[in-house]
């Protein structure tokens, strides 16, 4: 009986080591599955912008039908990709627009904000290519900052658009930070 209580009490110490471990795992991995989902999404709308000789927009949404143009909104409720034939970047059925994509609520995992080069939040809230793929609604290129709820620099990423329409994700420069468009460091609020 003393050899069970001991293999126990050694158990539940090592689960109470491992655990915190595992949860910034986890975190870290929803997190990326989320970037690489919202990368999957831009090269899709850039690709049908060009297969469709159309202009394509990708625009947050919290409810997956339409598109919620709210200054400084969290992607995280979701977004669409679809077909902006008028290219106002909203979704209007009567202008023959049509949803390419839906992508459904993070729910609370990591923060997404829509950026500008300057650091600013993009008034509009979408991103719009153009019938040759190119970025359409941002002069000098946007960015996706994904922020963790700790908002802890080292684990916050972006995804560049460029003005040719490319996405990119962010890279770590020497001092273990992720830099914004500008080479300045992402800061999370």
């Amino acid at each position: 009986m003393l050899e069970i209580m001991i293999v126990i009490a050694i158990a539940a110490v090592l689960v109470a080591v491992a655990i915190p471990s595992l949860q910034d795992t986890v975190t870290r991995n929803a997190r990326d599955s989320i970037q690489l989902d919202l990368m999957t999404s831009l090269a899709l709308a850039r690709s049908q912008a060009v297969s469709l000789s159309t202009s394509v927009s990708v625009c947050h949404s919290t409810n997956q039908s339409s598109c919620s143009n709210t200054a400084g909104a969290d992607w995280d409720a979701g977004w669409l990709v679809f077909s902006d034939f008028d290219s106002d970047g909203v979704v209007d059925s009567g202008d023959g627009d049509t949803v390419i994509q839906i992508h459904p609520a993070a729910n609370g995992i990591v923060g997404i904000e829509l950026l500008n080069s300057s650091n600013a939040t993009l008034s509009n809230e979408f991103v719009r290519f153009n019938d040759n793929g190119f970025l359409d609604n941002s002069t000098g290129g946007a960015y996706f900052k994904f922020c963790d709820p700790d908002n802890i620099a080292a684990n916050t990423r972006a995804i560049w658009i460029s003005n040719t329409g490319r996405a990119a994700q962010s890279v770590v420069d020497a001092d273990g930070v992720h830099d914004d468009l500008a080479g300045n460091d992402l800061v999370c609020p």
